[in-house]
């Protein structure tokens, strides 16, 4: 019963050729460097299995995952831009010193980005915001008296309105 989790249960899969490139065939490599190659990217590529594979060769499991590693590191170097340059180990390790310099010089202008929009925000919130007077509305006719418990104004409330009251000096002059 096919569950749909496996969806080539029992199919032997169709391999399409791929064609070796000319330069390799060509090339005047040494023969065991280029069958060994040609076996490692013969495997990778999906042409061959490994079983299949090492029986050609007529080589052990191990000697050929070996193989295989040796072959992806070798194109890691050979693809690494910093090694394409001809450059040693040390001044591989300061590029590496230095990438993680400028990530870490990142983060502290994005934190620092940050702060300062969260600060530019603010100003344009309160500039925008109205100056907030202490009482809202109109002033009630009469003081309420103090000997009611309940209904005080608060003391800002009558100090501001002490402040409204028309002066007393002719000259407008607050008085002293």
């Amino acid at each position: 019963m096919n569950t749909g989790l496996e969806p080539h249960a029992g199919k032997a899969r169709r391999q399409r050729p791929r064609p070796t490139p000319k330069w390799l065939k060509q090339s005047n490599l040494e023969a065991t460097a280029r069958s060994r190659l040609l076996l490692v990217l013969s495997v990778l590529s999906g042409e061959k299995p490994v079983t299949e594979a090492i029986a050609e060769a007529k080589i052990s499991r191990g000697l050929y995952y070996q193989l295989e590693t040796r072959a992806l590191w070798a194109m890691l170097s050979a693809l690494n831009p910093a090694a394409a340059s001809g450059s040693s180990s040390a001044q591989l390790s300061a590029a590496m010193t230095r990438i993680a310099q400028l990530q870490a010089q990142v983060e502290r202008l994005k934190q620092e980005n940050r702060r300062k929009d969260r600060l530019l925000l603010l100003t344009r919130k309160s500039l925008r915001a109205p100056v907030q007077t202490p009482h809202r509305g109109r002033w009630p006719k009469t003081l309420p008296e103090r000997s009611r418990g309940g209904n005080r104004l608060p003391l800002l409330i009558v100090r501001a309105r002490r402040c409204d009251a028309p002066s007393s000096t002719p000259s407008g002059a607050p008085s002293p």
